[in-house]
């Protein structure tokens, strides 16, 4: 799951940061005593981990310390492995998370599990934040301490990072360091992945269906009724903007002419809102003033703005998003190539559209419902009937000749590795590696309607890499499987740990 995860950072970094940085902030809240609230101190209880107290100052350092690894050591392995564990999942974040790491820390002092300072920085000489080229760089090593160092950590905390990945993974090895994937089960899984398959496909596009869809006016007048607060116009909106265009081939200036220009750019922007936004001067006498051009707009909407703001999505989320009834000029947002001012002009709110403007759009709307259920009732009674009669031993091709299917062969399938060039060639794979040979495939959904795959045959060829993917396989199964096994023992030792928390969220 690390692997696929640091394939995939960027998707998932987003996600995390919010994790971290929003979840956390429950504690420190507000707790309940004698009967009225007050605000959580520091050296209160937060947390009772078998018997024994952490004080919310104890968690908030250990919030800060996963904030950290992640933010700038750039190391997810602690903040991964936290999250699975318990449930065997991903998806516990925050304040279980936390708690896990003392139940973890608990559990590793409990099975005198130790890392020393030197396994501590080995492993944080390993850090890719902290190589250039591939090897320990000293330099970002110092700029790493004094970060550290503004966010009130100490050299210590940061090898106390370390020695909770390390601890963490030693506690897991010492829980399943006897087991071994069973040969049977990898061999199983390897046929399962690795098999090529022979067969053929029925396909049902939406299309077809579509078209021999019939939609009356008195449907289309009954979904008008009953949906007729959706079809509205769009909201429009009008606006003067003054556009601060960033100084061009600044890359290609000295430095001391570069930083001159960007600083007159950033005082065009700001004489301009000073005027707008504290002196109160109108929009049109503020450029007037600044000797700025006004751009005057036309009512538009959202979803079909002018060529000029196109892209230009950060304006145009600022123009939609602004209360109707502000006269005063915006501050500036930061487009894609320089800063815009803007002030809102006109706004024309929805309009109720007549049946006539929307008849089209409604009966194609009908017509797809239509196509969607014929479709579906078409592929269901397709498959039942197929597979009834290949179990009645029937040949797939006077099956498909009866039914007035089409049946198109497909090429070879390696449906660990399927051709790019057969298109919907994943989906077949996936789908004809849970389908037994001489049987109809359940559906297989995709953009234009829906397939059937008929397995014809399967064979386990012979790969010049099988060893090392045999080899690959069980390593894989081992891993997933150990975790697994580490999940439900930790699950029992934190029920045994009896936590409780004192702290309530606001």
């Amino acid at each position: 799951m690390l692997e696929f995860f640091r394939r995939h950072r960027g998707a998932f970094l987003i996600t995390l940061t919010i994790i971290i940085i929003i979840s956390f902030s429950v504690w420190g809240g507000w707790r309940q005593d004698r009967g009225y609230q007050k605000k959580a101190q520091v050296t209160d209880v937060a947390l009772t981990i078998f018997g024994k107290d952490y004080t919310i100052g104890d968690v908030q350092r250990a919030q800060r310390s996963i904030q950290f690894s992640q933010q700038f050591l750039q190391s997810f392995d602690l903040l991964m492995a936290l999250m699975q564990l318990g449930d065997g999942g991903f998806g516990g974040g925050g304040p279980d998370m936390l708690i896990n790491l003392f139940v973890a820390r608990s559990l590793m002092e409990k099975y005198d599990i130790r890392p020393s300072d030197a396994e501590a920085r080995a492993a944080l000489e390993q850090i890719p934040a902290l190589q250039t080229n591939g090897k320990f760089d000293l330099a970002r090593a110092q700029t790493l301490e004094e970060n550290a160092s503004a966010m009130g950590f100490e050299p210590e905390d940061l090898l106390g990072i370390m020695k909770d990945t390390i601890g963490l993974r030693k506690l897991q090895e010492l829980v399943t360091s006897n087991y071994v994937a069973s040969p049977l089960a990898s061999e199983k899984q390897y046929a399962s992945s690795y098999q090529t398959f022979k067969g053929s496909k029925i396909t049902f596009e939406t299309e077809t269906f579509k078209k021999a869809a019939t939609v009356t006016d008195d449907e289309i007048k009954k979904y008008y009724e009953e949906n007729k607060e959706t079809y509205k116009t769009a909201e429009k909106r009008a606006i003067n903007y003054v556009f601060f265009e960033n100084p061009k081939d600044l890359d290609k200036k000295p430095l001391e002419e570069r930083t001159k220009e960007q600083h007159k750019a950033v005082e065009r922007v700001n004489a301009f809102n000073n005027l707008t936004r504290i002196q109160k001067k109108s929009f049109q006498d503020a450029a007037k003033q600044t000797k700025e051009t006004v751009v005057a707009i036309p009512a538009f909407s959202q979803g079909e703005p002018p060529a000029a703001l196109k892209t230009e999505s950060a304006l145009l989320e600022q123009v939609f998003s602004r209360a109707e009834a502000s006269t005063e000029a915006a501050l500036a947002v930061e487009g894609s190539n320089g800063w815009y001012a803007f002030e809102l002009t006109k706004v024309e709110p929805p309009k109720q559209q007549e049946l006539a403007e929307v008849k089209d759009k409604i009966k194609d709307v009908l017509a797809g419902q239509k196509a969607d259920e014929a479709r579906s009732k078409a592929v269901n009674d397709a498959r039942t009937a197929l597979n009834d009669g290949l179990k009645a031993g029937k040949k797939i091709e006077d099956l498909a000749k009866e039914k007035n299917l089409k049946l198109e062969a497909l090429p070879d399938i390696d449906i660990a590795n399927p051709p790019q060039d057969v298109p919907n060639g994943f989906l077949i794979a996936q789908q004809a590696a849970k389908t037994a040979p001489n049987t109809i495939s359940n559906a297989v959904d995709f953009d234009k309607g829906t397939l059937l795959v008929y397995v014809s045959a399967k064979e386990l060829r012979k790969r010049p890499d099988s060893t090392t993917v045999r080899q690959s396989q069980v390593e894989n199964l081992s891993r997933q499987e150990s975790q697994r096994l580490f999940n439900a023992w930790f699950k029992k030792q934190h029920e045994a740990a009896k936590v409780k928390t004192a702290v309530s969220v606001s």
